[in-house]
């Protein structure tokens, strides 16, 4: 996804401002009510909710259902934008509930409108003689200083997002394709302190589904830096979870995101999730290739 460059920030607090994930995605679930809440700091595209809180958070709501502790893979899809700033339908049914594995539905709703649908898996801590990591982890090219930093240094105004997160990314050129293994994009997204496993993979969740956007741009040989010819809303976003639980002890998780295909309008990436030298997640997000109108001029 794409957020706002231009829309001024609120909350100008959120620059130094940890995010609490856990109490950010709980409180803004309304179980009684069944309705989910995204905070105005969540938006992406103004006045529209970005997509990895609303599949964040629904994850965390279904690990409240569950006995089983270890996240397994959440799959969603977008088909309407929903609202930041006001209360919107969540509808969470148990699918299966299993000994080893607990399936979840969810559905966002507007009204009469469906916004999004979602399918959650959570399995229980099994014990098996196999175990094994097949990846190395790569070290991260990033600046050490948060993007909305970069930004303002550069006259852009960062939208509510860019701040309230304090992402750290690759906004220099693109090195060499020898360097990165053709990975388009390195970033470093906020560890959770909490030792929660659902919470650990909803914040995984949201890294995998916030740098498609930028990806993509590398990916057509795009500056970061100046205006997108293009809007990227969310249509899916998959994840799977390997080692939730997993605590570094570090600030970061490491993000690496590669777009292999941009064509007819879509773009597809993805993206891996590291906490130290231990891959955490994995997932794809699908974005819609939206061209933004040009600009008419009062003469026009």
């Amino acid at each position: 996804m794409r957020e706002s460059l231009t829309k001024p920030s609120t909350r100008s607090r959120l620059e130094s401002e940890p995010v609490d994930y856990e109490a950010e995605l709980r409180d803004a679930v309304d179980a009684t009510r069944g309705s989910l809440t995204v905070p105005a700091d969540w938006e992406g595209f103004p006045g529209r909710a970005f997509g990895g809180f609303l599949a964040a958070a629904v994850l965390v709501a279904a690990s409240s259902q569950t006995e089983h502790p270890r996240p397994l893979s959440l799959f969603s899809r977008y088909y309407r934008p929903a609202p930041v700033g006001r209360a919107i339908g969540l509808a969470l049914t148990p699918e299966r509930k299993g000994r080893s594995v607990d399936t979840f539905a969810a559905r966002l709703v507007d009204g009469d409108r469906l916004l999004s649908t979602f399918s959650i898996a959570f399995g229980r801590d099994g014990e098996a003689p196999l175990s094994s990591q097949a990846l190395a982890p790569m070290p991260a090219v990033v600046r050490p200083r948060p993007v909305w930093q970069h930004l303002v240094e550069l006259g852009i105004e960062p939208g509510p997002l860019i701040r309230r997160v304090g992402y750290r990314a690759q906004t220099e050129d693109l090195p060499h394709l020898d360097d990165t293994n053709d990975w388009h994009l390195h970033s470093e997204w906020p560890a959770p302190t909490t030792p929660d496993p659902a919470v650990r993979a909803a914040a995984a969740l949201m890294a995998i589904d916030a740098f498609v956007g930028p990806a993509t741009m590398r990916a057509n040989a795009r500056d970061l830096d100046q205006e997108w010819p293009v809007m990227m809303p969310s249509l899916d976003l998959s994840g799977w979870f390997y080692a939730p639980e997993e605590t570094h002890g570090g600030k970061w998780l490491t993000v690496r995101t590669s777009v292999p295909v941009s064509r007819a309008g879509f773009a597809v990436g993805r993206t891996q999730v590291w906490a130290g030298a231990s891959l955490v997640a994995e997932g794809m997000s699908q974005v819609a290739l939206v061209p933004v109108p040009p600009q008419v001029g009062p003469e026009s």
